[in-house]
């Protein structure tokens, strides 16, 4: 009886002991979620990030169970969220193991703003994710250099150095102005002397002269008197887009007509 009394003892000391240590652990859950990060290193993208549309990102996604629960992993998923709303699946498969790891070459053909997650899900329900942001740019083209650009017009000959933009000048508006038409440009506009510079970009450029409004006819230059100018047009001719910058004109009157030449440049 004593020696059971004695055991009897240790055990009601230990259960003191392991009751204390319960109450502490009851204010620090233990932590039951799986892990799952993203490869690290060379080639491999694993925080934030800003591309073109278009291009492609690789990620790695290691996965393991959790250390005190044991339980397997079953499921592995890739997705996006963007303006809080979930995307369609991007990798989605049900698995039965313990560990996990793959390589993932994900492609963003449109432009997009929003956070990328990896999810694991174990056979006991718990889930945990990792993520970080992906920027999708638009993908532009700079426009080229600048190009000097001459049209010249002697007395009533067609003027010369036009019809690479899909536009002619034949005739001047009641003899005073430079009458520069449409000759199978798609659509011809007049745009702000700041585009000059402010438009960098292709892309920028079709915007510009798409919400500009088509004219048939352009006389901004005077075929009278010689003079400076910051005109600026936008031309769609041949599914290209061009940026034009008119700076000068020279009107040289003689007894065998007037010759007007128009100085400028131009971007494609």
């Amino acid at each position: 009886m004593k020696k059971l009394s004695y055991l009897l003892g240790l055990l009601v000391f230990a259960g003191v002991i392991f009751t204390s240590c319960s109450d502490d652990d009851d204010d620090e859950p233990q932590n039951l979620k799986p892990t799952v990060t993203f490869q690290t290193g060379t080639g491999y993208t694993s925080s934030d990030v800003e591309i073109m549309a278009g291009d492609s990102i690789k990620i790695g996604v290691v996965a393991n169970e959790n250390s005190n629960s044991g339980a397997n992993l079953t499921n592995i998923r890739i997705y996006m969220i963007v303006a809080n709303v979930p995307q369609n699946d991007i990798f989605n498969e049900d698995i039965n193991e313990s560990s996990y790891s793959g390589d993932f070459t994900i492609t963003f053909p449109d432009v997009v703003e929003g956070t990328l997650y990896v999810e694991v899900t174990d056979k006991d329900g718990e889930k945990n994710n990792a993520s970080f942001k992906v920027t999708v740019n638009p993908n532009t083209t700079e426009l080229g250099a600048a190009t000097d650009l001459e049209w010249k017009r002697v007395g009533g000959a067609v003027a010369t150095g036009l019809d690479m933009f899909g536009l002619k000048w034949t005739s001047n508006g009641k003899k005073t102005d430079a009458q520069i038409t449409k000759d199978g440009a798609d659509k011809f506009v007049m745009l702000e002397p700041a585009d000059w510079t402010d438009l960098a970009t292709v892309e920028g450029l079709m915007e510009a002269i798409s919400a500009g409004t088509d004219m048939e006819e352009y006389t901004g230059i005077s075929a009278t008197a010689s003079g400076d100018y910051d005109e600026v047009l936008g031309v769609l001719y041949n599914e290209t887009y061009y940026l034009i910058h008119l700076t000068h004109a020279e009107v040289v009157v003689e007894t065998s007509g007037t010759t007007i030449t128009i100085d400028g440049q131009y971007k494609m």
